[in-house]
């Protein structure tokens, strides 16, 4: 299945009495405040420096860029009060930054209203991700403008250092050449093109956004450190981000906006495209930080994808789905996508399953079981899963755990069963689960089309 952040496109949602593909519909058609269609993005180069992951030095000398007819002076550089990728455990979760690996794209996107160009960046880590930013762009920087509530509104330009907020959609794994497939759709997003999760990293929220976005749940302790609900986000500076990149094989894309289609050429090897747009008050992704991301752009106006070799992807309303249904004709994956490593096989990873009782955090009761990995895990790209099925679940229901981490063979591994964590136990009766490994080959992510599991054992205890 695709990757998805904050809502999930299989399902029809009603809004406004509308399903999803009419909501799309209606937008692709010009309906809301949508900005007049775009024309294909200005080209710049310019020699791109790669940036290091230090922390940034603070600007002493004046600088200052004309743009939407006057002059942006610098602020300092945009800074984050949690770990960077600077300081990330490198075999942890997304891993570390690995050096060198820091690129700005020679791409340049119009904003609707004017102003700064937007511009993006990619990276890699040492767990086999890879990541885009997305900012505005001044002197070949890419940064973010005091505006929308971002930077006390001080109306300057704030580089964003690596360390700075990235969309939790603009990462994913690379295929076996090291390179990055992925498209974001990101809606409601500030104009200013600070990342922010609503009060709790400064600037402004959509007025469809739930009450975490909004600050109505700032803790005492985090109003005694100045944490304020974030202001309300005015619908003229909220903007629709289609970013991605395709591979060295795309040559264009084709996309709809108020019923005209506009094809726009990809940049460089990596396949990149990038247009932004104002965001509709009526669209069916109208909540803080919503946008989706897959191998294929979904949830947007952009309809087709031209290969060099005169292939075309035309994307459906499946998909999102990845696989075969991701484009019409059939294309399992990206053209130029490289599979990634060799599977192993179950009698490579089968291992004796120890379970017995104990208790989750809460003191209830819970299941424990523990293993020797026998395969290594080295990556992102692969992780031990965990599921069980409690007695009287749903059709379908299930429990799940994993691994998030490197693994050693040999390495024993524990995982508690709870239940969910929340304000009950396990379900009296039998528990039953099995272990594997997911090791993702091809395109879609992990447990995504392209990537298998891999049987390690199965347990099985009864829940007095």
């Amino acid at each position: 299945m695709g990757r998805l952040a904050a809502a999930d496109p299989a399902r029809e949602l009603p809004v406004d009495g509308a399903t999803r593909a009419e909501l799309w519909s209606r937008i692709s058609a010009g309906e809301g405040d949508f900005a007049p269609p775009l024309a294909p993005a200005r080209r710049r180069t310019w020699a791109a420096r790669p940036l290091l992951l230090i922390a940034p030095l603070v600007l002493v000398l004046a600088a200052a860029a004309l743009a939407a007819g006057g002059v942006i002076q610098l602020g300092s550089p945009a800074k984050l009060p949690f770990s960077s990728y600077g300081k990330a455990n490198p075999r942890e979760g997304y891993g570390a930054l690995v050096p060198g690996t820091v690129r700005l794209l020679p791409i340049a996107a119009p904003d609707p209203a004017g102003g700064l160009d937007w511009g993006m960046r990619i990276l890699s880590t040492t767990r086999g991700q890879g990541c885009i930013q997305v900012g505005r762009l001044l002197d070949g920087k890419l940064g973010a403008l005091g505006q929308d509530g971002a930077f006390d509104n001080d109306g300057r330009f704030h580089e964003l250092p690596v360390s700075a907020a990235f969309d939790v959609n603009g990462c994913a794994l690379l295929d076996g050449k090291g390179r990055l497939f992925t498209n974001v759709t990101a809606d409601e997003r500030a104009a200013s093109a600070w990342v922010g999760v609503g009060g709790r990293l400064g600037g402004c929220v959509p007025a469809s956004a739930g009450a975490y976005e909004k600050g109505l749940h700032i803790t005492r302790r985090e109003r005694e450190m100045g944490l304020r609900p974030p202001p309300i986000c005015p619908q003229a500076d909220l903007r629709n981000i289609y970013y991605g990149l395709l591979g060295p094989q795309a040559k264009s894309i084709t996309y709809v906006l108020g019923g005209q289609r506009h094809t726009l050429d990809t940049v460089g090897a990596e396949g990149a495209y990038l247009f932004v747009t104002r965001a509709s008050a009526h669209q069916l992704l109208n909540f803080a930080n919503a946008g989706t991301a897959d191998i294929v752009p979904v949830d947007g106006p952009i309809k087709e994808i031209h290969y060099r070799d005169g292939a075309n992807c035309h994307l459906t309303a499946k998909s999102w789905i990845g696989g075969s249904f991701a484009c019409t004709p059939a294309l399992s994956e990206p053209v130029g996508y490289v599979p990634v490593g060799k599977v192993a096989s179950h009698a490579e990873v089968a291992t004796p399953i120890h379970v017995r009782f104990g208790r989750d955090r809460l003191g209830h009761p819970a299941v424990v079981i523990s293993f020797k990995a026998r395969v290594a895990v080295t990556d992102a790209r692969s992780a031990y899963s965990v599921i069980w099925y409690e007695a009287g679940m749903r059709a379908g229901a299930y429990g799940g755990t994993g691994t998030h981490a490197d693994v050693a063979v040999g390495q024993t591994l524990t995982f508690t069963l709870d239940g969910g964590g929340f304000t009950r136990g396990l379900s009296p009766g039998l528990l039953h689960g099995t272990v594997s490994l997911l090791q993702q080959t091809g395109a879609g992510g992990l447990e995504g089309p392209g990537s298998v599991r891999v049987p390690v054992g199965n347990f099985a205890i009864r829940v007095p």
